[in-house]
């Protein structure tokens, strides 16, 4: 909660030093900061529907390096409270950084009006994972190695808004299970994004 409440914050904060903008400034676009719920399936051994679901949130940042790259760094933790056949628990943190690649906007169909079009992105992060709880197991309290490969659609709504209407990425962890040492995650999420400008 307390995470959220500071996410929220800096989302707003940096919304009001953009209205502080005067509109005579030209600018440019140079990354964007987004806050997102997520939802994580994994699954408890391989091979067996131990199957469970994370809920937490993600907070990224990125900066545009071309009008089609941007760096990206992203913090993120989600938790399962009722483990299947167990009742234990789950949390799971990540740290990570990667590449960004806007694709071309996609147009809504013809006779669909008011909105604007769709900004598509495929995004690579590489980082560490942290677990920790019963669910777990011999990976209780390891960090260890994880990924995300996939991406998502925005839809803006102003100048400096979008929402993020959906992202789906598959996202490995090697925590050690006792078997492979190697889990199958698929995250979902969806949220607000705040992009930010500067001058030309």
């Amino acid at each position: 909660m307390r995470f959220m409440m500071l996410a929220t914050g800096l989302l707003l904060g940096m919304a009001m030093m953009a209205a502080g903008q005067t509109a005579s400034q030209k600018t440019v676009p140079a990354g964007d900061a987004a806050l997102t719920y997520q939802w994580v399936h994994s699954n408890t051994q391989p091979g067996d529907c131990g199957c469970l679901g994370l809920n937490g949130g993600g907070l990224s940042g990125s900066w545009n390096v071309s009008s089609h790259v941007a760096a990206v760094a992203e913090v993120s933790g989600g938790v399962a409270t009722n483990g299947p056949g167990t009742g234990n628990t789950l949390t799971l943190v990540s740290y990570m950084i990667g590449g960004r690649y806007t694709l071309p906007q996609l147009a809504w169909p013809h006779g669909v009006h008011g909105l604007k079009p769709l900004q598509p992105f495929a995004q690579v992060l590489v980082g560490v994972a942290h677990a920790g709880g019963g669910i777990a197991g011999a990976g209780d309290s390891n960090t260890e190695f994880a990924a995300r490969v996939g991406g998502g659609l925005d839809l803006p709504i102003s100048k400096h808004f979008a929402v993020r209407v959906a992202q789906v990425d598959y996202y490995p962890t090697l925590f050690k299970n006792m078997s492979n040492d190697h889990q199958n995650n698929l995250l979902v999420a969806g949220g607000v994004v705040y992009r930010w400008s500067r001058k030309k």
